[in-house]
C-alpha cells in the first residue's frame, strides 16, 4: 500500500494563497521518498504539486504506453512513474533508481486521499492554484475516487 502526504504549514496567516511552501512524501511498507530529505532545498508548493500529481494520474491512466516525472518547482526533489507489464506502476528516482512497485489503483487513490487531507486541512483563497486544483480534481478519474 502506498500513501501520500502533502505537507503545507499550518502555523501561516489565516489567508491561504496557495502558493504555501512544504514538502510531499510517498510512503510504502518498507519504505519512503519524500522532499524532506533534501531539507529547505526539497520545499515545494504543494498545493500546485497536488494539482500536477493528480494531472499525472489522468495521463497515466488515458495513456498506457506513458510515463509520468513529477518535478517539483524550484525544488531539488521528483521522482518518476512507468507502467510495467507483470508489476503496475514502477516508482522510481528520476535516475532509475528502484523505489516500489504499486498498481495504478493503489497509487491513484493514494493521490486523491493526500489531495483531500490537504484540502481538509488548509483550503486556499479562490486563485490560480485552487483553480488548478479544482480543474485537476474535476478531470480525476470517477473510479478512483473512494
Amino acid at each position: 500500500m502506498i500513501v501520500v502526504a502533502f505537507d503545507a504549514p499550518v502555523d501561516e496567516p489565516a489567508q491561504v494563497t496557495g502558493f504555501e511552501l512544504g514538502h510531499v512524501s510517498l510512503r510504502w511498507d518498507g519504505g519512503a521518498h519524500s522532499s524532506r530529505q533534501f531539507g529547505s532545498r526539497g520545499l515545494l508548493m504543494v498545493y500546485l504539486a497536488a494539482a500536477d500529481m493528480l494531472h499525472g494520474v489522468a495521463t497515466l491512466l488515458a495513456r498506457r504506453d506513458d510515463s509520468y516525472v513529477f518535478t517539483g518547482a524550484s525544488s531539488a526533489w521528483s521522482f518518476a512513474l512507468r507502467r510495467t507489464r507483470r508489476h503496475g506502476l514502477h516508482l522510481s528516482t528520476p535516475a532509475g533508481r528502484l523505489l516500489c512497485h504499486t498498481s495504478e489503483a493503489e497509487y491513484a487513490m493514494a493521490v486523491w486521499h493526500g489531495t483531500e487531507r490537504l484540502l481538509a486541512t488548509r483550503t486556499p483563497i479562490d486563485g490560480g492554484p485552487l483553480t488548478d486544483l479544482r480543474t485537476a480534481m474535476a478531470a480525476f478519474p470517477d473510479i478512483y475516487r473512494r
